[in-house]
């Protein structure tokens, strides 16, 4: 059973930024540390385990953007469990916080190469792309929680 939940103690959060490194900035060459950002100590971070083997699946963290804005980021499923529906769920616990905290809108910035799967759950494009790092750009998408 894949269970959801905020990392709690010192090991959670070091496999948490792992693998957020390991999927999100290692390939493209980046430096260990530029998995994280200046918004870290007021998000909440979310992670997919496997409740029976205790395996990290994926990671995911959510802000307030603006108010009425929630903001997700870092979503990150580990390789060898891609396209079995981690990001999925992960994203759709992300919308059931965001809407429990009262937040109406949610967002995330996609690479231009991602962009058709979250479409997929309903997500628009709503920003023009802009350059993240190297030749990756990103483009802001939103949904309505309503």
């Amino acid at each position: 059973m894949i269970v959801i939940r905020s990392p709690q103690t010192k090991e959670d959060f070091k496999d948490y930024y792992a693998l957020r490194y390991q999927v999100l900035r290692q390939p493209w060459g980046q430096h260990q540390g530029s998995e994280k950002d200046d918004y870290e100590p007021i998000s909440r971070h979310f992670m997919a385990v496997d409740d029976g083997s205790g395996e990290l699946l994926g990671v995911v963290k959510l802000l307030e953007k603006e108010p009425g804005v929630a903001w997700f980021s870092h979503l990150a499923v580990a390789p060898r469990h891609q396209r079995t529906g981690i990001g999925r769920l992960l994203v759709e616990h992300v919308e059931e916080v965001a809407r429990q905290e009262g937040f109406r809108t949610i967002g995330a910035y996609s690479r231009l190469n991602s962009t058709e799967y979250f479409k997929r759950f309903g997500y628009q494009i709503t920003g023009l792309p802009s350059p993240y790092f190297g030749a990756v750009q990103v483009v802001w998408m939103e949904k309505s929680l309503d």
